[in-house]
């Protein structure tokens, strides 16, 4: 049986979960499960037209828990936008995705069943942050509701890009939100100074949020971009450079870490922009 895939659950007709030399895999290929049932052996290389190890360490069992408790469908599903990731980033993505993705789908799916309202306050935040991700998760949703005639509502595609984007920068869902949360609360921070307003549906508001992302980034991590239009932007932006203070006196008081005057002065800049397009 070396070098032979045995397959160990049969999802859809698409997609089928196997054993190779003790190591899971999923294979995806059009007609892969046809007909077939677990014990089979899978050995054309030709029918597979995606494979991945789907688990690989302590996620293992939590992968086999999954097999067991949640709908194949929703399983197969989950498997197919993983694969859908894949190709168009064109690079591996951590293989927890593989157990949180199919979690969240189930809970999702189980909440929408039972009539309850799936609430996502960060959608815009996300969709300005994770632009490629929700571009995917779009796709994703539209995918779910076709194999499991439902309808998932737009704040689902939210969920599912945070869990793309934290699998592509092996990142914990949780961890990938609190920057999410953080980003809208600089920016309800920013309105409360200002008294104004922000158009979410704008370019520079978008802009905005894109910097902020990696603006935490940075300063959580240390780093800093050297800023060239500092002392410019100190001398002809004060109104803006002294709210930005604000900001990232905000910000370092909620992650802990100082934050340099070249991120102070960037944001005064995006402040600026805002400003002049209110």
């Amino acid at each position: 049986m070396t070098g032979k895939y045995i397959i160990n659950k049969v999802l859809s007709n698409n997609v089928v979960i196997s054993e190779k030399e003790d190591k899971l895999y999923v294979l995806l290929g059009k007609g892969i499960g046809f007909g077939r049932k677990k014990g089979d052996i899978i050995d054309d290389e030709k029918l597979i037209e995606k494979k991945f190890a789907a688990i690989e360490g302590e996620d293992r069992e939590d992968y086999r828990r999954i097999l067991k408790d949640i709908d194949k469908d929703i399983i197969a599903v989950s498997e197919e936008i993983i694969a859908l990731a894949i190709n168009r980033f064109g690079e591996r993505l951590n293989s927890h995705i593989h157990v949180a993705l199919a979690d969240h789908l189930n809970f999702s799916i189980n909440r929408l069943k039972e009539g309850i309202d799936i609430v996502n306050p960060f959608l815009f935040e996300i969709k300005a942050m994770y632009p490629d991700e929700y571009s995917i998760a779009q796709s994703a949703v539209e995918l779910i509701n076709k194999r499991l005639n439902i309808k998932l509502p737009e704040s689902e595609i939210g969920f599912i890009a945070l869990h793309i984007h934290s699998a592509r920068v092996n990142q914990r869902v949780t961890d990938s939100l609190k920057y999410t949360e953080l980003v809208k609360e600089v920016i309800d921070f920013i309105q409360k100074e200002t008294g104004v307003s922000l158009n979410q549906k704008s370019f520079d508001y978008a802009r905005l949020i894109s910097h902020l992302k990696y603006s935490l980034y940075r300063i959580e991590s240390g780093k800093t971009l050297k800023n060239i239009l500092l002392s410019s932007v100190k001398r002809r932006l004060r109104d803006e450079y002294k709210l930005a203070t604000k900001v990232c006196c905000y910000i370092s008081e909620k992650l802990h870490k100082e934050v340099s005057e070249d991120e102070i002065g960037y944001i005064a800049l995006h402040l600026n922009r805002l400003k002049n397009n209110a």
